[in-house]
């Protein structure tokens, strides 16, 4: 077995080795066992940045792949199917790479924050087990090779994600927020079950590399639409857990969890799960498929920005900028800017980190205060948080010299492109969405950084609440316009924060921030060829150099290198890929002119005050409501798909009650009479003949029993009197 798949299978089970330890025996270890959380996890993280040095660094080759599978499951030959055999296998490749390492850090580095965040809680040790077990069912997902493996994890992640965001069982807004977590992603994991259904159906395999190839050569039934259904099908998974619309209601709801959650889901698992499954199966997404996702990407993008600008929850702004930024990777997969989108997918997870891990530092000193209305002048008495969440800010806005600026403006760019190739029109929505949300990005994270670190503290101005003890707490304690008792947090909050802040830097992925994707990461990360494109599936040109791949068999390993791919021409993706590389210039400057723009607007409305906020929002009203009630979709969804459930529920109680069991009691009742007429026939008809027949055996019996008496006079008398009665007879009949 190859070493690094050796290590591989070692980075998966660690975190599964944690979650059993602590799970059953936290409570006999010292600190709950923190230490073994954070011990397994940092030893996790060790050996993921090794598989990556050793991939990314020492191999430096786009088309590096390493695979290896077994036979799990084999039902022989099934009837009306076939041969059907289960097989369970690993791949490597530079995205696996890439992503191990952003998982296993951004774990590690929650792992170590939660031992200051989560002291005293009564469910420490618990809390650190479920960690264990969220981080495992997501790197199950990075490594698995097929597409029925990958939804077994992708379910793992679901139940992680309910035991985490319900983590405070005890109020019911945590309750009510993992149930809405769990029901909404089954939506969105029913129509991906579907999908992998359909493709199974065709080529007999769930293997990603075998299914590639398949449509490569053009040894597929199916037809183009059936092909385009399986892709959006399968991208309802995504929608699901990638929070995108319709299904990206349950993710703001999702703080509810403790904020080390948030920053775990919000940045380097659930959510980061869809993006990186869409990627996976890229090349069998057709153009209308595409279509169909870079659309629904970017209005989520524009649709949570206009929401986050007017949220007050330090944690709801970062929600719904998760669920924006999400839309752009989504619509980065969708216009075929593929290396800019899972660039995007890295970036976007260590600067959300920051930020997540920040707010919760914030919250964590401000005594569990959320509103930043009441916050104000924190830069004073937490400078590292400051700062770190300031670069992380920066990078969420797109500026100059972070990480959000190159990876984001390349997404903008292949979306200028996409729009270019396909004729313009109603396509130019799609940038133009995404420019929008750039704006909005930038106004949004400016308010929040003025009203939680400048100005004068504001804590004094909350009204008191009698049953919050904390608020209570800190209304009377701040009359003197400071923060009472607020300090910077302890070191192991702090040392993520700066772990983090320095990953969204633009250096650590190349040395010039307007390289046009010039830089290590979109060299590693290329777009695959799209199998499916205008060509129609037109006959590939196969590339397999001699002696550069091993057919990978049971229990073997696959060690592909570079030339190991079904290639071909796909004019449609050329197209787009020169029109998106040209238009990068531009897509920095109007994205620049966005950023700028929103800046500016929130040093208007905030810092300088020039305009009310206020008063603009009462002003517009009606929009400022539509914002800040996040459209109404949950009244929306309330009033149709909850109702309608409902509905739909007593409906058929009132018909099963009323018709259904009208029926069967009916036929139940009409059954009891005919029985009771039954029983009254047999009763007295039957039952009555067969009585009379022994009452008149039996009162015969006992007449002839009286007639034999057993005495010779008795009989003698007997036959006189018949033969007196006989000639009495016989002489009336001769005188008659």
């Amino acid at each position: 077995m190859h070493s690094l798949i050796q290590l591989s299978i070692a980075v998966l089970l660690l975190p599964l080795l944690s979650f059993v330890i602590l799970i059953f025996f936290n409570r006999r270890l010292p600190r709950r066992g923190d230490f073994i959380g954070v011990g397994i996890l940092g030893t996790t993280f060790g050996l993921s940045a090794y598989i990556f040095w050793t991939v990314i660094v020492q191999h430096y080759d786009p088309a590096f792949r390493v695979a290896w599978d077994f036979t799990w499951i084999d039902f022989g030959n099934v009837p009306g199917v076939g041969p059907l055999v289960i097989k369970m296998g690993i791949v490597i490749d530079n995205l696996t790479a890439i992503m191990l390492a952003m998982v296993t850090l951004i774990s590690f580095l929650v792992h170590l924050y939660s031992t200051g965040y989560m002291k005293g809680d009564k469910h420490y040790g618990r809390f650190f087990a479920y960690l264990g077990i969220f981080t495992f069912s997501m790197l199950g997902i990075v490594l698995a090779d097929n597409l029925f493996a990958i939804y077994i994890f992708w379910e793992l992640v679901g139940l992680s994600s309910y035991l985490l965001i319900g983590f405070f069982f005890e109020k019911e807004s945590a309750a009510d927020a993992q149930k809405k977590a769990f029901l909404a992603n089954r939506v969105g994991d029913i129509g991906m079950w579907l999908g992998i259904l359909i493709l199974y159906s065709q080529f007999h395999t769930f293997s990603y590399h075998e299914i590639f190839g398949h449509l490569a050569a053009g040894e597929f039934g199916m037809s183009h639409a059936w092909l385009t259904a399986a892709g959006i099908l399968l991208f309802m998974g995504c929608v699901g857990k990638s929070a995108q619309f319709p299904l990206h209601v349950w993710l703001p709801d999702a703080m509810e969890g403790p904020t080390p959650v948030s920053a775990l889901i919000h940045a380097a698992t659930m959510v980061a799960a869809g993006v990186y499954f869409v990627a996976r199966i890229f090349v069998l997404l057709t153009p209308e498929a595409l279509y169909v996702i870079s659309f629904v990407g970017a209005f989520t993008a524009f649709m949570a920005a206009t929401i986050a600008i007017t949220q007050h929850d330090i944690k709801r702004v970062l929600a719904y900028s998760t669920v924006s930024q999400l839309g752009y990777m989504v619509l980065g997969l969708g216009v075929g800017a593929y290396s800019a989108a899972i660039f995007h997918l890295v970036t976007h997870a260590f600067f959300k980190a920051c930020l997540f891990l920040g707010s919760g530092a914030i919250i964590h000193a401000m005594h569990h205060e959320q509103d930043m209305r009441w916050m104000g002048g924190l830069r004073k008495n937490m400078p590292w948080t400051f700062v770190t969440f300031s670069i992380a800010t920066l990078a969420l806005a797109g500026l100059p010299l972070s990480s959000g600026f190159m990876s984001k403006d390349a997404i903008l760019a292949g979306a200028i492109g996409f729009a270019q190739a396909e004729g313009g029109g109603i396509y130019y929505l799609v940038p133009f969405l995404g420019f929008i949300s750039a704006l909005m990005t930038a106004f949004y994270m400016g308010r929040q950084i003025w009203l939680v670190f400048f100005g004068e503290s504001r804590t004094h101005l909350k009204p008191a609440d009698p049953d919050n003890h904390h608020a209570a707490h800190a209304h009377e304690d701040a009359h003197e316009g400071e923060h009472h008792g607020v300090h910077e947090v302890a070191w192991n909050m702090r040392l993520p924060l700066v772990i983090l802040a320095a990953l969204s830097i633009f250096v650590v992925y190349s040395p010039d921030p307007l390289d046009g994707g010039k830089g290590w990461f979109m060299h590693m990360i290329q777009t695959p060829e799209t199998v499916v494109g205008e060509t129609a599936l037109a006959e590939p040109a196969l590339h397999m150099e001699a002696g550069e791949s091993v057919a990978a068999g049971e229990g073997h390993e696959a060690v592909l290198g570079h030339g190991d791919a079904h290639t071909f021409a796909d004019p449609r993706q050329a197209e787009i890929g020169h029109l998106s590389h040209a238009a990068h210039n531009q897509a920095i400057m109007i994205s620049s002119i966005m950023v700028a723009l929103g800046i500016a607007l929130a040093l208007v409305f905030y810092v300088f005050r020039i305009i009310d906020p206020d008063r603009t929002a009462r002003a517009i009203r009606p929009l400022y409501l539509l914002s800040f009630n996040k459209w109404y979709w949950d009244e929306i969804y309330n009033a149709t798909v909850i109702k309608g459930s409902v509905g739909i529920a007593r409906l058929l109680s009132w018909f099963d009650a009323n018709i259904v069991d009208g029926v069967v009691n009916g036929v139940a009742t009409l059954t009891r009479k005919v029985a009771f007429a039954s029983g009254n026939f047999d009763r007295y008809a039957v039952d009555g003949m067969v009585n009379f027949t022994a009452f008149f055996v039996n009162t015969s019996g006992a007449f002839m029993k009286k007639l034999q008496t057993g005495k010779v006079q008795t009989y003698v008398v007997m036959v006189i009197l018949a033969l007196f009665g006989y000639f009495v007879y016989y002489f009336t009949q001769l005188v008659y």
